[in-house]
């Protein structure tokens, strides 16, 4: 499954449409001990269930005067002033900065160099504020294994070790967005579930996302709606409804 990233936004709204397309990366052969790749892994921090930030009114706005700043010298054709300016406006905590740098290390656009640590730090930075898109690319870096993984680690067969783990940490980050009602972050978590991918199998929960994800307009959940009510037994395809409408009862009523 391809996980595409978000364009540069205006701050209005903070919600773009995905654009761009993740892949995967695959580095040389590193030989290493299998009882040391193990404990390796075992002692790697996990980060996906940080907690989101959410500004509410008693929360100090940054500052988005540089951010603005930014767009214009990227308007203007100035790369190098918009990246440090943007950078400027990401560390002064401005989510949509950290957001947009995220995007442009990902795609390696604007005259910046592609570096996927660099967009997954500045993704999670956003991700951890709020910022609903950034948390479904977070979920897309995390499921293509896209600098999620430190860098002396980030060689075959520590990132098939790892996989497991990554595939978790997108379903978590996904779940975060489909709370906020974004469809494709549902359409996405639909597919895990159903592929038992990062979670438990659960073909019920995944019909109950898939119908979230059509409700949102997502050009593939409704296919993915008849495949899982196809596979399911009517009992299984009411329990999946049920489920769907307490959702909409609780979180857009």
């Amino acid at each position: 499954m391809i996980n595409p990233f978000a364009d540069i936004v205006e701050p209005a709204g903070h919600h773009p449409e995905s654009g761009r397309a993740g892949w995967q990366r695959w580095k040389l052969l590193l030989l290493i001990p299998a009882l040391a790749l193990g404990l390796i892994v075992v002692l790697l921090p996990r980060h996906a269930d940080a907690q989101v930030q959410i500004v509410d009114s008693g929360s100090d706005v940054p500052d988005y005067s540089v951010y603005y700043q930014a767009l214009e010298a990227r308007e203007a054709g100035d790369h190098a002033t918009a990246l440090r300016l943007f950078t400027e406006a990401a560390e002064n905590g401005v989510t949509i900065a950290q957001y947009n740098l995220g995007v442009m290390y990902f795609t390696g656009s604007d005259g910046v160099p592609q570096d996927y640590q660099q967009a997954y730090y500045w993704t999670r930075k956003a991700a951890e504020q709020g910022h609903i898109n950034a948390m479904l690319n977070l979920g897309s870096l995390y499921y293509n294994q896209l600098g999620v993984n430190p860098s002396w680690l980030d060689f075959w067969p520590t990132t098939a070790l790892l996989r497991n783990s990554n595939f978790a940490d997108a379903a978590s980050w996904y779940a975060k967005a489909a709370e906020y009602d974004h469809g494709e972050a549902q359409y996405r978590l639909a597919t895990m579930y159903q592929e038992g991918t990062g979670v438990s199998q659960d073909k019920v929960e995944a019909l109950k996302w898939a119908l979230l994800a059509r409700d949102n307009e997502n050009d593939a959940a409704a296919e993915l709606v008849e495949q899982l009510q196809a596979e399911l037994a009517s009992a299984q395809a009411q329990q999946a409804q049920q489920a769907y409408a307490r959702w909409v009862l609780e979180h857009r009523s």
